[in-house]
């Protein structure tokens, strides 16, 4: 048996491998509606206690599963939505996922299931790829999000934002927006599956200027986010931003201005960039347009590895608060606080490191939760 079909129980990606070979090679479906389903049928078993399928499911038992999780969770599926996989195809993808618990590990093995399947080559083309957890957990924890706080991630993707911060701060309002339809109903299914409402996740374009679904401009408290890193948005969409006037830029540049002014005057900003939007020679003009509106409290620079094994794209969290009014250039005296990670947790092939005695993901995040915290409240006066 060749490497490409090798399968350990519980190793989240050969799960997903196997999956989605089982779907696309014994049906005609659409693999990631097929996918999708079977993994909310599977996570409304595990709500009631009873996650595994059994060897004699078949379409009536996965359909009343269904039905239970539109109950459960309103939202989280859309009306009509049924699995056609034929029997065999079904039988075999029920035995393979009755070998894992979906809600052990928050969540990770979903989330690994879910980036597999959806289109994969579209998402490379974008540059856009599922934050790992612990660097979610760990930016969350430096932005620090309050209850009352209103909090936005404009490019959600699987929502992982969205779900940490709304256990940081369960009084927080917690919007996520996505222009992918597919995005979107990944965000639903983990929201749901984290206790939390999937209409908190909505479909909209982003980088389209006025209000965000149906939230003024210049009215968050925190953006939290991992925009697409590449992709051309149209002549259209460009010529309403100031960073793309006399010049092409990507679509992460674009997000940048457009997280800027969705903030509040003294609004926090964490998001991932390239590293060469905080370093390279060509974006100067990105960066006084920046230290400008923001004022640039803290950057950590991530691993190499952090986004195997989509990328090598060397990437940077940007902390940054809301000027009140935009300047020619920054006041002299403002400093910003640097943090290199030396241990990403992961390695080289983009499987996670884990210490050995806690099991715990190996990252060396945390050492800077309490720098950029501070160096965020004094960037906020």
């Amino acid at each position: 048996m060749t490497r490409r079909h090798a399968f350990e129980p519980g190793v989240w990606t050969d799960v997903a491998r196997r999956l989605d070979e089982t779907i696309r090679s014994h049906s005609g479906e659409d693999a990631f509606d097929a996918a999708r389903l079977l993994l909310v049928a599977k996570l409304e078993g595990e709500a009631e206690g009873a996650g595994r399928f059994g060897p004699g499911v078949d379409a009536g038992a996965i359909e009343a599963r269904l039905a239970r999780a539109r109950a459960r969770w309103p939202g989280v599926l859309e009306p009509g939505a049924r699995c056609h996989l034929p029997a065999p195809a079904l039988r075999r993808c029920a035995a393979l996922l009755d070998t894992v618990h979906l809600l052990d590990d928050d969540l990770a093995g979903l989330d690994a299931v879910f980036e597999f399947v959806v289109a994969q080559a579209a998402k490379g083309q974008k540059g856009q790829y599922f934050t790992p957890r612990h660097v979610v957990a760990a930016v969350t924890a430096m932005a620090a999000p309050a209850a009352g706080e209103r909090v936005v991630d404009p490019a959600c993707g699987s929502g992982a934002f969205l779900r940490h911060a709304s256990r940081a701060a369960p009084g927080a309002e917690v919007l996520g927006v996505d222009h992918d339809p597919r995005a979107v109903q990944v965000a639903r299914v983990m929201l749901a599956a984290s206790g939390h409402p999937p209409e908190r996740a909505v479909r909209a374009d982003a980088l389209a200027r006025g209000p965000l679904a149906g939230h003024a401009t210049g009215s968050f408290d925190l953006v939290l986010t991992n925009p697409p890193f590449a992709g051309d948005v149209g002549p259209e969409v460009a010529a309403g931003y100031a960073l793309a006037q006399g010049r092409r830029v990507e679509r992460d540049a674009l997000f940048l201005e457009r997280c800027v002014d969705l903030l509040r005057p003294g609004g926090r900003l964490a998001i991932v960039l390239p590293h060469n939007k905080l370093g390279g020679q060509r974006w100067g003009f990105l960066r006084r347009w920046l230290l400008g509106r923001a004022r640039v409290a803290a950057v950590v620079a991530l691993g190499r590895n952090t986004f195997l094994p989509h990328t090598t794209q060397k990437t940077c969290v940007l902390f940054a608060v809301k000027r009140a009014e935009a300047l020619d250039a920054p006041p002299p005296g403002e400093t910003i606080t640097f943090f290199v990670s030396d241990r990403d947790g992961k390695d080289a092939r983009g499987r996670l490191t884990r210490d050995a005695a806690s099991g715990a993901v190996d990252h060396d995040l945390g050492e800077a939760t309490d720098a950029v915290r501070a160096a965020l409240a004094e960037a906020r006066g």
